[in-house]
């Protein structure tokens, strides 16, 4: 049955939904649209959507990927046109891509990064500190961090997962910054912005997090240089379609 890779726009109109919020959003759109979903098998058939990654509640995204499977063939152009027709304001399909058969099973997962950009607040008087904390980042080897899931903490170290981070602004006036962040996603290792901002922290007191803006997902290209800053976007990634 033929699968399309979607990407769409999740905006400030759907800032606070969380992920099954979204998810159940594009199961009515696609009712709604009456185009052909496969199902799931089992006692309780499910409409067969799944997403590279949830965003987090209160997280914005420029282009966020998710896979449908239909039991018959649909143009992207007017899967898109349906969908976006019957969606809630702030979600927008962007792009609606027929997946090849090699690989698609793999092709969710060949994301594993994502690029950020965040706005954060400071004090003030730590305005000259920003720099510095994120120069102090970059060069350390090892930046532990404690996470707590279901009653266990335990220590992680995240600076490998963490691929670059940059200020784009820094206001000291109005205790504002804006950065960029590139950081790793899935089983392979992950950063989550708010960990990185709460330890630029440390330097710069203060800083946490205002917004977040998921800009891209995108997928490490498997070249011989082993350059963690090489990406493509996970359908024009070879290395993840050859089956």
């Amino acid at each position: 049955m033929p699968k399309y890779l979607l990407t769409f726009e999740k905006g400030e109109a759907v800032r606070w939904l969380g992920h099954l919020d979204i998810l159940r959003t594009f199961e009515r759109a696609i009712r709604r649209a009456a185009l052909p979903i496969a199902f799931s098998a089992g006692f309780n058939p499910r409409e067969r959507i799944a997403f590279a990654s949830a965003l987090s509640t209160g997280v914005t995204g420029a282009a966020e990927a998710a896979a449908v499977e239909f039991t018959s063939e649909v143009s992207g152009p007017e899967l898109v046109a349906r969908l976006n027709a019957v969606l809630p304001s702030g979600i927008r399909i962007r792009t609606a891509e027929l997946i090849p058969e090699a690989g698609s099973r793999d092709l969710l997962n060949g994301f594993d990064r994502a690029l950020y950009e965040l706005t954060c607040d400071f004090d003030p008087e730590n305005g000259p500190l920003v720099h510095l904390a994120i120069d102090e980042f970059l060069k350390a080897a090892d930046v532990t961090i404690s996470r707590s899931r279901e009653g266990r903490t335990k220590l992680v170290n995240i600076r490998p997962y963490v691929y670059a981070m940059e200020a784009l602004d820094v206001n000291a006036a109005s205790g504002r910054a804006r950065i960029q962040i590139l950081v790793g996603l899935g089983e392979a290792g992950a950063a989550k912005p708010n960990e990185v901002i709460a330890h630029l922290a440390l330097t710069a007191p203060g800083m946490r997090v205002r917004r977040a803006h998921r800009l891209a997902l995108l997928c490490s290209a498997n070249d011989a240089a082993g350059d963690v800053t090489a990406e493509t976007p996970a359908l024009e990634c070879p290395a993840k379609l050859a089956g």
